[in-house]
């Protein structure tokens, strides 16, 4: 009987069960496994991904982390994804921004965290709901920043949001009643 391979905690985090996560994590006392956070946000299995992420800022990750390389933070990272479980994933979005996660980090390839669910996201605009229940209950989301170009002019955030209002119409209805009332109630997760 030959041994079994072990994932690696960056392996597991990426492409395990949290229990292999767990048990990867116990194997290799001597890795460093929160600087794996955003492998585990990319994770394809959606139970996996929202268990792992958990259960790391449970146990100290740095919900406010931003890459050094990439200039990018955890609310890029999940919203760049294909595939979402929206519940779950707007549990950790509240997390992250309640440990510091700047809602207005400018990453060079994906600009603002909104601009990568306008530029990024596939999913229908009503099922992205949850996540925008978090984002909305924030204050201070910088509706001027510079995102990019429109018809060779300077388009900020608020702009951008108004060219996608066809592709996103839940997302535009939530920034006016936002610049108009300010942020919307806390949603509160069971």
């Amino acid at each position: 009987m030959g041994a079994e391979k072990k994932r690696s905690p960056g392996s597991a985090a990426k492409r395990g069960t949290l229990e292999e996560f767990l048990t990867s994590v116990e194997g290799n006392p001597e890795k460093d496994w929160r600087s794996f956070l955003f492998w585990a946000l990319r994770n394809k299995d959606l139970t996996a991904r929202v268990g792992i992420v958990d259960w790391m800022l449970d146990h100290g990750a740095d919900p406010a982390r931003v890459d050094s390389e990439e200039k990018i933070n955890a609310l890029h990272v999940m919203f760049e994804e294909r595939e979402h479980d929206f519940v779950g994933e707007a549990r950790l979005l509240q997390r992250f921004l309640d440990g510091g996660a700047d809602i207005n980090l400018k990453a060079p390839k994906w600009n603002v965290p909104i601009q990568t669910i306008i530029d990024e996201m596939i999913a229908p605009d009503a099922e992205v709901a949850p996540l925008y229940d978090v984002l909305f209950s924030y204050p201070g989301i910088d509706w001027d920043v510079i995102v990019g170009k429109a018809f060779g002019e300077p388009v900020s955030l608020r702009r951008s949001v108004e060219l996608s209002a066809k592709q996103r119409p839940e997302l535009y209805r939530r920034m006016c009643d936002y610049l108009e009332n300010g942020p919307s109630p806390r949603p509160v997760f069971d």
